[in-house]
């Protein structure tokens, strides 16, 4: 049988119980909301001006999406790391 979905308020209630999102003094969330898409955009500006002298706009705007959206997995997988790691100690 499928499970009813949660509404918002189970949702909610969820995160603020989990104590994962208690660490940092509770800036754990906001760190990672804004830092992980800062640093997508990092790669993507970076690898786009590394490629940009070697091969033609198209292909450099193609690729640097592709090494970016590669990226997004060990970046959650690195966090997530941290996170347990933090809460180890």
């Amino acid at each position: 049988m499928d499970k009813p979905k949660q509404g918002l308020e189970e949702m909610v209630d969820r995160v603020i119980d989990n104590p994962a999102y208690d660490m940092l003094g509770g800036y754990h969330m906001f760190l990672r909301r804004v830092t992980i898409p800062i640093l997508l955009i990092l790669i993507f500006m970076i690898v786009y001006d590394f490629l940009l002298g070697y091969l033609s706009s198209d292909l450099t705007l193609i690729l640097s999406a592709l090494v970016t959206g590669l990226s997004v997995g060990p970046i959650i997988g690195l966090e997530t790391y941290l996170a347990i790691r933090r809460q180890g100690k």
